[in-house]
């Protein structure tokens, strides 16, 4: 506010630091879009309006290192994609943005807490941007500062008049009526200010100079409202009178009443971490969160009702927030996980890395689990969980059911939770679900000092806060109700207020909402219509943009919504003052306006390229099904790239249902469902859907695509056959584009390797992996590579398999795609145990579990955790094998995983067996055969360890059960160990095939390259030769 200046330690920077007007300028930019992503184009545009320099990005570089250095602390600005971002409080203030914070907390008070506000934040006053008063990037900030300010003068002026401080009263009525002469609103509260005075007479001369400048400048009279006024000054000269229809001053958010129980059951049950509140519409669900924010350390966030089908809206939020809350969070954060977020969110220094969106989105879950963790006593408020999108809840539900879970409070209307949300309330621990009624009459009595009106209001009523709300506002509005004292208590101004009261309850609080929404025409009716159909918050050159009115003319109808309790500001722009009130305005509009409201919106949407989803909910609401159908496509196109399954099912279902899709977009609308249908499981639907979608397409690279993946999961259905002849199909409409020929190839090549026919299988293989290679296509190397290295491991080619593995894995962490790299980079470190390596081995296990554990990757850790336990029993450290076996069957117990939990009981019999405990390595190896029915490997290697013990314990009839069982099963990769159990038995019974069987298991062990059992089976030859 007032001259531009940056203040550190106290001091004010002198004008050299800066080192030029231009780092002036850009910090001036930068401070109007605080904590906002500020593209390279608007700022070159700001600092060169006229004509830019040769290389204005690097010019622009230069001025941001001169900034930085200017303000003495460079990780202020940060760096983003094509951009920079002035960090937010606490680390940096902006006066304007503490003055447009304060005049909105102001906005949410009552009474003497609301006048006192409003002084406090009108105080240091001035002109904003002075220096950019005509420069084009600075109007819609002057404007939504100026516009602020004025609404704050009026809101004060009209409550000192009903708070009895006129003098106050015409100070801030001067100033409004100075900076905005000709609008009504101002001018009227100075006559009125002047009124209150006891200055009639001057009130009067105002309110001439007003309607003679109106017929001057603009050739219109007073509204009917103003005429009214002056009629009641000229007959009575008491305090102004109001205008018909008119709120009187003063009348704000309640006092909150009622509800200190709840808090304290809600504090309680945060012992425990997790807590459930369960209300309807207008119970006072938010303004509880609220208070609970005040009550205990807390970051809150709620969801938005427009953003439900935008993958991760909700969690962007919440992780702004959390990032805001710890300037110092981010930056301990591993490099993965700020690439991750830098990727969610853009303004972020760390410039993203590209990663695999299934990657990104496991990484960004952990991040957000160690944001929240870091701060156990501080709890995590969500409200409006039953709008939260299904990205959004997938990430609350993996936070809450982590082992170190924050402490969480979740509010939600029982009535409209759709399934996703309604299994995670379900699935969260914790005491039981607080529900949320009507206020008690000694609640109510905290707010009317009145026992007829509490009665009246209590009977006509639900008691909801809402409904108390709206029935009191109706009172104050027709002058039936006044302040009883400072606390924000109101009383009857009249003995005709019960009886209003039980009348207006009987009517509805909907209905009285739909009756101050009616008392509003012409541009305010638009832009509160427009309002409701968004349902979220709007920045006001948007509105104006939609309203077909300039930024100055949207003014006047938000002043008029803001003053009915129809809108208010919010962090983001305007919005509905409630849900509530967006739903019964909607329900109010005809078929007509609706139509009308919904057609500018999705224009305005579509020139400032807002979100698929919400274009396409208004191209729908405004008829036009085939723009609707063709947005909805896009959308769940976008939020399948995401890996956002869910949100992609039900986008692709509304794009369907809209009557709209036709041709190649129902086909893109089809094949998208499929794709979302087929990696939640629903094999048959998506079958289905990609069948359906072929019509779409009558040949060529797409068709070839839809056959590739309707191949694929005909043989996941184990219909091989038929699943080949559709692959031959795929390859043919294929041609020679080399991209869907790939993919064709490598699902071809998987049916022909389980048909038996493994030449062609390879070939087909090699063939794909070549295209992948030419066109730089790294994961798609990697994924061909990956297949066929552990094929080549688990036949037996130990070396060959390593090799492929190794090279798999390094693709796939090159790529960025971290989850698929844990698996073969962890095989990769068993298979070099078995090579003998066990130090190399051990240390592809650690960075597999790294990456595990950066990922939040339950599975991963396990898998990578027995490989590590065996390679440290190869490295003859048993202890810590033990510990991680241990920690391995944790996690495998936890997530219900057979194999991993029989995996795990291997780690730790080897380990014990290395100790010397051969009885509780014979457990473990029970333990791990019990749980290995159907699963060959791991059945194959928990029998033949477990006879090996039964040798060393001289339990040789039990090991020759085992050993049948060993070699029965398993692929070559386990019958190593068969062997060595089978030789280790032979030479323990002096059986003359033992010479025999040594070297069969001797040469297959060499031949394949597991040279970890060669010292073994040499000390079976030595042990012979004694015996001999």
């Amino acid at each position: 506010m007032g001259r531009f200046a940056v203040v550190r330690d106290g001091r004010e920077l002198e004008e050299a630091a800066y080192q030029g007007r231009k780092v002036r300028t850009l910090l001036r930019v930068l401070a109007s879009r605080q904590g906002q992503f500020v593209a390279n184009d608007l700022l070159i545009e700001a600092l060169w309006p006229q004509r830019p320099p040769a290389s204005p990005a690097a010019n622009l570089q230069v001025l941001i290192n001169r900034a930085r250095r200017a303000v003495g602390r460079p990780e202020l600005i940060h760096t983003g994609p094509h951009g920079y971002a002035l960090t937010g409080p606490p680390d940096c203030s902006v006066d304007t943005e503490v003055f447009l914070s304060a005049v909105e907390r102001a906005g949410e008070l009552a009474g003497p807490a609301a006048l006192a506000a409003y002084r406090e934040a009108l105080g240091p006053v001035a002109e904003p941007l002075p220096e950019d008063m005509y420069a084009d990037w600075s109007q819609p900030y002057r404007t939504r500062v100026l516009q602020a300010r004025q609404i704050a003068w009026e809101r004060a002026a009209a409550l000192a008049v009903g708070l009895g401080a006129p003098a106050l009263a015409v100070e801030y009525a001067t100033a409004a009526a100075t900076a905005e002469p000709l609008r009504e609103t101002a001018a009227l509260a100075l006559v009125r200010a002047l009124a209150a005075a006891g200055d009639r007479v001057a009130a009067l001369a105002c309110f001439d100079r007003y309607r003679r400048s109106l017929a001057a400048e603009l050739g219109l009279d007073p509204s009917p409202g103003a005429v009214e006024l002056h009629r009641l000054l000229l007959r009575s000269g008491a305090d102004g009178g109001r205008g018909p229809g008119e709120p009187r001053a003063g009348f704000g958010l309640l006092p909150f009443v009622g509800r200190d129980a709840v808090i304290r059951q809600v504090v309680a049950g945060l012992s425990g971490g997790i807590v459930r509140i369960a209300g309807r519409s207008g119970t006072g669900k938010s303004r509880l969160m609220e208070e609970i924010a005040a009550s205990v350390p807390a970051v809150d966030v709620a969801a938005s009702w427009a953003d439900r089908d935008e993958p991760w809206s909700l969690a962007r939020t919440l992780l702004r927030k959390l990032i805001a809350a710890d300037g110092s969070a981010l930056g301990s954060l591993p490099s993965r996980l700020r690439a991750a977020l830098a990727e969610l969110l853009p303004e972020l220094d760390p410039l993203p890395a590209g990663f695999d969106p299934e990657t990104r989105n496991a990484l960004v879950r952990e991040a957000a689990r160690r944001l929240l963790t870091d701060h156990p006593d501080r709890a995590l408020l969500v409200d409006d969980l039953q709008w939260a999108d299904p990205s959004s809840v997938q990430l609350l539900g993996s936070v809450a059911g982590s082992a170190d879970r924050p402490r969480l409070v979740v509010a939600y209307r029982p009535d409209e939770l759709p399934a996703g949300p309604a299994e995670l309330v379900r699935r969260l621990p914790g005491p039981p679900v607080i529900e949320l009624g009507g206020l008690l009459e000694f609640a109510l009595a905290d707010l009317v000092d009145d026992g007829d009106l509490v009665a009246a209001i209590a009977a006509e009523t639900d008691r909801t806060p809402m409904a108390v709300a709206e029935v009191l506002r109706l009172l104050h509005a027709e002058g039936l109700l006044e302040a009883a004292d400072a606390g924000g208590r109101w009383r009857a101004a009249s003995p005709e207020a019960a009886g209003r009261a039980r009348q207006a309850g009987r009517a509805g609080q909907r209905r009285a909402i739909g009756d101050r929404a009616a008392a509003h025409a012409g541009p305010a009716a638009t832009v509160l219509g427009l309002l409701a159909l968004l349902g979220r918050e709007v920045p006001a050159p948007t509105l104006a943009a939609a309203a077909e009115l300039s930024l100055t003319e949207l003014l006047g109808p938000l002043e008029e919504l803001t003053a009915a309790g129809l809108v208010r500001l919010g962090d983001h722009g305007w919005r509905t003052a409630h849900d509530m009130v967006a739903e019964v305005v909607v329900g109010g509009l005809t078929d007509v306006t609706r139509a009308r409201l919904h057609t500018r919106l999705a224009g305005v949407l579509d020139v400032e390229q807002g979100d698929a989803p919400e274009q396409a909910r208004h191209w729908l609401g405004a008829g036009d099904v085939a723009r609707a159908a063709e947005a909805y496509a896009r959308a769940a196109a976008n939020a399948l790239d995401q890996v956002a399954d869910a949100e992609a099912d039900q986008l692709a279902d509304a794009g369907l249902a809209t009557g709209g899709a036709e041709g190649p977009v129902r086909a893109r609308l089809l094949a998208a469902r499929a794709q979302a249908r087929r990696r939640r499981g629903d094999i048959a639907a998506a079958r289905d859907d990609l069948r359906a979608a072929l019509a779409g397409y009558p040949g060529g690279s797409a068709r070839a695509g839809l056959l590739a993946q309707l191949a694929a999961l005909d043989s996941g259905a184990d219909d091989m056959r038929r699943a080949a002849e559709i692959a031959e199909l795929a390859l043919i409409e294929a041609g020679g584009d080399d991209r869907a020929r790939a993919s064709v190839l490598e699902v071809a090549s998987v049916i022909d390797m389980n048909l038996d026919q493994p030449e062609r299988s390879a070939a087909r293989a090699a063939a794909a992996l070549a295209i992948y290679t030419r066109t730089g296509d790294s994961r798609g190397a990697a994924r061909i590579l990956d297949a066929r290295a552990m094929a080549a491991f688990l036949h037996g080619s130990i070396a060959e398999g390593v090799d492929e593995l190794d090279r798999a894995a390094h693709l796939f962490e090159s790529s960025g795609d971290l989850m698929r790299a844990v698996t073969p980079r962890s095989t990769c470190g068993h298979g070099r145990v078995l090579l003998d390596r066990a130090a190399q081995g051990l240390a592809d296990t650690e960075r597999a579990l790294d990456v595990a554990r950066t990922l939040g990757h339950p599975d991963g850790q396990t898998y990578a955790l027995w490989h590590r336990s065996e390679a440290l029993s190869a490295l003859g450290r048993p202890d810590e094998a033990l510990a991680d076996g241990r920690a391995a069957l944790a996690i495998a117990q936890r997530l219900h995983h057979r194999g991993w939990t029989a995996t795990a009981w291997r780690a730790i019999g080897i380990a014990y067996q290395n100790l010397g405990d051969l009885p509780a390595a014979l457990d473990a190896y029970h333990r791990s055969l019990d749980l290995s029915a159907n699963l060959d490997l791991f059945g194959c290697w928990a029998a033949a360890r477990a006879a090996l013990t039964c040798v060393d314990l001289n339990r040789l009839a039990e090991a020759d059960q085992l050993i049948a069982r060993a070699v029965a099963t398993g692929p070559a990769l386990g019958r190593h160990e068969a062997r060595w159990a089978a030789a280790a038995l032979s030479v323990a019974r002096h059986d003359p095939t033992a010479p025999a069987l040594l070297a069969t298991a001797v040469e297959a062990a060499s031949s394949a390259g597991a040279r970890l059992y060669l010292p073994y089976l040499a000390e079976l030859a030595r042990r012979l030769e004694t015996a001999g």
